[in-house]
């Protein structure tokens, strides 16, 4: 009977981390796609380093300032701003939740052909228990002919 209680208690708590988890990181990746889909509507031109993701996010009058970062440091996105953009952040606010961007551009006879924008989060395991929530998200935008 003992070892029936005790594999149910360690089952549940499996369970609970294991759901605690896939809520993270799908909250990770709703906020990425966020990120991307906001980004996306930039012209080509304006996609570079320490760019206002969006008119809505520029930081002027109060707005939120969520900028696409200025070199591929972590960033952290337990902000006000951050949570403004996307609420859901509230839930990852005790675990460090980053934010890096990397923007690499390709060059085709000496123009800007297309660009690469890996964004990658993180933060720390729910429960304290295991490895760190990571999600990558790449885009590729291509200069419009």
């Amino acid at each position: 009977m003992t070892m029936i209680v005790v594999t149910s208690f360690a089952t549940i708590a499996f369970n609970r981390v294991a759901h605690m988890k896939a809520k993270e990181e799908a909250i990770a990746l709703d906020f990425l796609m966020h990120y991307v889909e906001t980004v996306r509507a930039l012209p080509f031109d304006r996609l570079r380093p320490n760019t206002a993701i969006s008119a809505l996010f520029d930081g002027s009058g109060g707005a939120p300032n969520i900028r696409i970062p200025p070199n591929s440091n972590w960033v952290p996105v337990n902000t006000t701003d951050y949570q403004v953009f996307h609420p859901d952040l509230i839930w990852l606010a005790n675990r460090r939740p980053e934010l890096q961007a990397a923007l690499t551009t390709e060059m085709i006879a000496g123009q800007e052909h297309s660009k690469h924008l890996r964004l990658t989060f993180h933060s720390d395991p729910p429960l304290g228990r295991g490895d760190r929530l990571s999600v990558v998200l790449d885009m590729v935008r291509v200069r419009d002919l």
